[in-house]
């Protein structure tokens, strides 16, 4: 027994679905579609100015982390292959 052809209830076996396709929707117009834009826009959560200050100061602190770490690990890179032509005759 095919578990894909069963339905979620597993009872009776799944309808196939029709082959006809969806209506095309109509397309909005420019004033309409602005119209739309502007009722998505309204329905945003827009930060506010603390969770944007403080957003800012945690990007900023792990640049500065993640600086700091690709630095020293550049130094020690560096160090290394200069020891290391520095054996050669």
């Amino acid at each position: 027994m095919d578990l894909m052809t069963r339905n979620a209830k597993n009872k009776t076996p799944a309808q196939a679905k029709a082959s006809t396709a969806a209506p095309k929707k109509r397309r909005a117009g420019p004033f309409q579609y602005l119209a739309q834009v502007r009722n998505e826009a309204n329905k945003v959560t827009w930060t506010t100015r603390q969770e944007l200050i403080v957003s800012t100061i945690l990007v900023l602190i792990l640049s500065l982390i993640a600086m700091l770490f690709f630095w020293g690990v550049d130094t020690l890179v560096r160090m290394t292959v200069q020891f290391l032509l520095s054996l050669r005759p």
